[in-house]
C-alpha cells in the first residue's frame, strides 16, 4: 500500500509553526501541541483536522488564449557563459534571429485571447538585444495594438546587459518594463562564468552601461539574477556585490543543468547551498528588521506566498498562462523548453494547442509525481521545474524543504517586526 500523504507539517522554531499541507495556512502553535504532534496523539490529530479548510480537488481551468508570452527575438548570444543551459540561445541549433513579422504575428494572437485580462510580452535569448531593432518594434507595436484593444500590457526582458544603449533605456524608462539583469556578483566571479568573446570584462561592460538605468529607472522595475554553481555559493557575498553597484532587487537560482557537469549543483552540494542561503536570509532579516526593505527577491517572494496562502498544483505557470515563442514562431512552453521537441505546443500558423497544454498540465499536475504526492512541501512547490525535473531529476528536493522551513520558521517574526514586508498595514 502506498503511503498517505501528509495531513501536516511542524517546523520547530519559537513559536512552532504548523503547516495545513492541503491548504498552505500556517498556524502558530505552543510546545505542548507541537510534542502531542509529535508523538502521535489521537487527540492533536483531531485538534489538527478541526483546523483544516478543505480545499478540494485544485480547478485546472485554463485560459483559451495564453496571457503572457516570451519572444525569442535573439537565438545567439555575444558571451559564452560557461553554464549556459541554451548553448548561447541557439539550444542545439544554429543562430537565428526574429523578424519583425513574426514577432507582430505573436503579438496579435496574444492581445486577440477571449478576454479583456492585461497581458505581457517578455523578450529574450541568447541576448536580445542583438536584434533591437525587432525589440524596439515589438514594444512600439505590441503599445498601440494593446490601447487599439483596450488590453493593459506590460514588458520585460533578460538580458547579460553588455549592449544597453542609451536608446534602449530611453525604451525602458517609458513603459512598465521589468529588467531583468543577468550578473554574478564581485567582478572576479563573474566574469569566471560570463565570459566575453573579445576577452574584456563582461562585469564592467554591464555595470558601465545599466547605471544610468538603475540611478534613474523611469517605469522599469531593474532586478539582477545570478546563477549559483558549485564555485560561488557565498549568496551573501553576491547580494553584497550587486547591492553596492545599486541593484535594489537581487535573486539567485542554482545551476542544476549545464553542458558542464562540473558547474552544476549535485547531491553533496545542497546542503552547503542551504546554509548559504540561510546566512545571507539572516542577514537581509537583520537589515530589514530596522526599516529597510527587501533586496533579497528569493526570501522575499517565498514570505509572500506564505502570506496569501498559495497552493499550487504545479511550479509556474508553463503552458497554461504562459508560453514561449521561438526565432522562426513555433510554440514552446517556456524558454528553457525551447526547440525541444518534448516541449511543442503549436507552430507559427495555428498558434499554441489548447489540447497540447492541457496534456502536458495534467500530465505534470504535483499529485501525480513521485515522490511529490507523499512530500509536506508540494503544493508550496508545485513539482519543481518541468524542464529541470525531465533533464536531471529531482536532486535538490532536500534543499527545497530546508529553504521552506527556514521562511516559514522566520515568516511569525516578519509578520509581527514588519507586516509591510509582506502585504499588512
Amino acid at each position: 500500500m502506498a503511503p498517505s500523504p501528509p495531513v501536516f507539517h511542524v517546523i520547530p522554531g519559537e513559536p512552532p509553526v504548523l503547516l495545513l499541507v492541503d491548504s498552505s495556512r500556517l498556524y502558530l502553535i505552543d510546545e505542548e501541541l507541537e510534542e502531542a504532534l509529535e508523538n502521535g496523539s489521537v487527540e492533536a490529530l483531531y485538534e489538527t483536522t478541526n483546523l483544516r479548510v478543505e480545499i478540494g480537488t485544485p480547478d485546472l481551468a485554463m485560459p483559451s488564449e495564453p496571457l503572457a508570452i516570451s519572444l525569442n527575438i535573439a537565438q545567439t548570444c555575444n558571451l559564452s557563459c560557461s553554464y549556459c543551459y541554451a548553448d548561447e540561445g541557439r539550444f542545439g541549433g544554429s543562430p537565428r534571429m526574429m523578424t519583425p513579422e513574426v514577432a507582430r504575428k505573436a503579438i496579435d494572437r496574444l492581445l486577440e485571447s477571449d478576454t479583456t485580462k492585461p497581458v505581457s510580452v517578455g523578450f529574450i535569448g541568447g541576448e536580445p538585444l542583438l536584434n533591437r531593432r525587432v525589440l524596439h518594434d515589438s514594444v512600439g507595436y505590441a503599445r498601440e495594438r494593446a490601447a487599439r484593444l483596450g488590453r493593459g500590457i506590460s514588458f520585460g526582458i533578460t538580458t547579460n546587459g553588455t549592449l544597453v544603449g542609451p536608446e534602449d533605456i530611453a525604451l525602458f524608462r517609458s513603459h512598465p518594463f521589468a529588467v531583468t539583469v543577468s550578473l554574478d556578483g564581485s567582478r572576479e566571479v563573474n566574469d569566471s562564468l560570463r565570459r566575453s568573446k573579445n576577452v574584456s570584462s563582461s562585469f564592467e561592460a554591464t555595470t558601465e552601461r545599466i547605471r544610468p538605468l538603475l540611478e534613474n529607472p523611469g517605469e522599469a522595475r531593474v532586478a539582477a539574477r545570478s546563477t549559483i554553481t558549485r564555485h560561488n555559493m557565498d549568496v551573501a557575498a553576491i547580494l553584497t556585490a550587486l547591492t553596492e553597484i545599486g541593484f535594489t532587487e537581487v535573486g539567485v537560482s542554482p545551476l542544476r543543468t549545464s553542458p558542464h557537469p562540473g558547474l552544476a549543483l549535485t547531491d553533496t552540494d545542497w546542503s552547503a547551498y542551504l546554509s548559504a542561503m540561510r546566512a545571507a536570509g539572516n542577514i537581509e532579516w537583520r537589515r530589514v528588521i530596522h526599516g529597510g526593505g527587501f533586496v533579497f527577491s528569493n526570501l522575499a517572494i517565498a514570505l509572500k506566498q506564505l502570506h496569501r496562502g498559495d497552493c499550487r498544483t504545479l511550479p509556474c505557470s508553463a503552458a497554461s498562462n504562459y508560453v514561449s515563442v521561438n526565432a522562426t514562431g513555433d510554440y514552446f512552453t517556456c524558454h528553457r523548453t525551447i526547440d525541444d521537441a518534448r516541449f511543442f505546443l503549436g507552430d507559427s500558423i495555428n498558434g499554441p494547442s489548447r489540447g497540447a497544454r492541457n496534456d502536458f498540465i495534467r500530465e505534470r499536475h504535483v499529485d501525480t509525481q513521485r515522490p511529490c504526492r507523499t512530500c509536506w512541501a508540494r503544493y508550496l512547490c508545485g513539482g519543481g521545474c518541468h524542464a529541470e525535473v525531465l533533464r536531471s531529476g529531482r536532486s535538490g528536493c532536500d534543499y527545497i524543504r530546508g529553504w521552506l522551513e527556514y521562511c516559514i520558521s522566520l515568516y511569525p517574526h516578519v509578520l509581527r517586526a514588519r507586516p509591510d514586508l509582506v502585504g499588512e498595514n
